[in-house]
């Protein structure tokens, strides 16, 4: 209900017109404070004349009197239920859809937390890239999996601690805390935009911690002779080609599968890509093509046309799961007795294999390889496309040899006195 009121100018004196203010209901249920002067030097007049300003006001808002009415009253029994404690996120949630019906905006939409995950991995589906996508529903599927029966109730019944336990249940199967937090974010962002999208109000994954990650595996290099036995041992040419480029490139698994014939240049000697891990970034790395490399492409004739990918059959595969390209790629690491270096590691109870080598051991060995060449440094990173030095030294691993013949020309303490 509108009121009248005088303002004072900045000398402290009335004005002569009235002022009134008054709130108004906006379609979302929301209020809001106006104040509009009338005009008028008389209360009266200025009363008649705040009555009409505030029925102009709610007209214009898209809400009458009738919708505001019933509004005000979903506000109120949302009130009262607060003051008894009895509100709910549920009823929290009913009152929020009864507001939107009235004020024609639809109703609320209920999802499990089935519906609200399919709906989800559609939408990340269209607009991340495969290996995201593909990351996501394997880790949102087992997810929803592990829930059962209650995958099947309303979203916002999902509680902190059943998606804790979720968490806890990954790392006592024996993965590293890394890969468990990875799994976190992906249910992080479920529930994230759940709320986004008013699908829920609170988001139960905020309380959860990360774990620590000191317990992650740290790669390993092959050496020359290893790489050359995965070579021999490629059961395919692909493959074959795939190894010596993963060698001599440092590229990773999923980009190397994905190159095209216009990422190759032979003429020039030179492979310009941009790596899926910074294509947001628009990255470009280029490489210097390996005498190896040109050899394999000597006899392994390279498409026609731009857009076709180098390994047709490969390129199609995707990089996990049981027939994916790191498995096969183990399988042949398997055939060529080359070691895994698997390390059982066990904390908290929970115990896994690790292996330390893996394709992406190649991209260490292309970096080390490298340091060991006497490469500087920034040339090494041009070539890696690491932005800092920090990530790149984890990726350089000096030769033994080097290093020992390097401490070996260091002078002993008593060489003076010997030499005197």
């Amino acid at each position: 209900m509108a009121n009248v009121y005088k303002k004072k100018n900045s000398n402290g004196k009335e004005l002569k017109s009235w002022y009134c203010s008054f709130r108004v209901t906006m379609p979302d249920g929301t209020t809001k404070q106006i104040h509009r002067s009338t005009g008028e030097t008389k209360k009266k007049d200025a009363m008649d004349a705040a009555r009409e300003l505030e029925k102009a006001s709610t007209a214009s808002a898209g809400v009458d009197n009738k919708t505001q009415s019933a509004i005000l009253a979903k506000l109120s029994e949302a009130a009262e239920l607060a003051f008894k404690n009895k509100l709910s996120t549920a009823a929290a949630k009913t009152i929020i859809g009864d507001i939107m019906e009235i004020a024609g905006q639809g109703s609320l939409i209920n999802h499990t937390l089935r519906s609200w995950a399919e709906e989800w991995l559609r939408e990340k589906a269209a607009t991340t890239k495969a290996t995201t996508s593909d990351f996501y529903r394997s880790t949102i599927n087992e997810f929803v999996t592990r829930m059962k029966e209650r995958a099947d109730h309303p979203i916002e019944s999902i509680t902190t601690k059943e998606i804790r336990e979720y968490r806890d249940n990954v790392r006592a199967s024996g993965r590293v805390a890394k890969t468990c937090n990875h799994k976190l974010k992906a249910i992080r962002s479920l529930f994230g935009d759940a709320v986004k999208h008013t699908v829920i109000i609170h988001n139960p994954t905020s309380p959860i911690k990360t774990l620590d990650e000191t317990d992650s595996v740290h790669r390993e290099a092959f050496t020359q002779d290893e790489v050359s036995s995965l070579i021999q041992s490629a059961t395919s040419d692909e493959w074959r080609g795939m190894i010596i480029l993963g060698a001599f490139t440092g590229l990773r698994l999923t980009d190397i599968a994905q190159i095209k014939a216009e990422n190759i240049d032979i003429k020039k000697g030179l492979l310009r890509i941009t790596p899926m891990k910074t294509s947001r970034k628009g990255t470009v790395v280029e490489i210097p093509l390996h005498q190896d490399v040109l050899t394999f492409f000597k006899s392994y004739e390279l498409p026609a046309f731009d857009g076709v990918p180098v390994f047709p059959h490969l390129s199609t595969r995707r990089t996990g799961g049981r027939n994916g390209l790191s498995a096969l790629f183990k399988a042949i690491m398997e055939k060529s007795g080359v070691d895994s270096h698997l390390t059982r590691k066990t904390k908290d109870g929970a115990a896994r294999d690790s292996s330390k080598r893996s394709f992406h051991s190649l991209r260490h060995t292309f970096t080390s390889w490298l340091a060991n060449a006497n490469v500087p440094e920034e040339i090494r990173m041009k070539m890696t496309g690491h932005t800092d030095t920090r990530t790149h030294q984890k990726y350089t691993h000096e030769d033994f040899s080097i290093l020992k013949n390097a401490v070996d020309k260091l002078d002993g303490i008593n060489s003076k006195k010997k030499k005197a």
